[in-house]
């Protein structure tokens, strides 16, 4: 299953999307941007102001929700 999600963001590296992300206490964040580079245990996501860090496990228990 994780290598499939990794599969899926390295397809996605450089492309425009939009994530969701749970942070907990029924908030949610938004961020559009693309994702940056993809490494062995995390994955880093571009945004006009800032660069954020999640694991491929966020994507597996909904923690991080891809839209594209």
């Amino acid at each position: 299953m994780i290598n499939e999600i990794k599969r899926k963001m390295k397809y996605l590296k450089g492309k425009k999307i939009k994530i969701y992300v749970d942070v907990g206490r029924n908030k949610s964040e938004v961020y559009e941007g693309f994702v940056l580079n993809t490494y062995k245990n995390i994955w880093t996501f571009k945004t006009d102001t800032d660069v954020k860090s999640f694991g491929y496990s966020d994507i597996l228990i909904n923690t991080v929700i891809i839209s594209s």
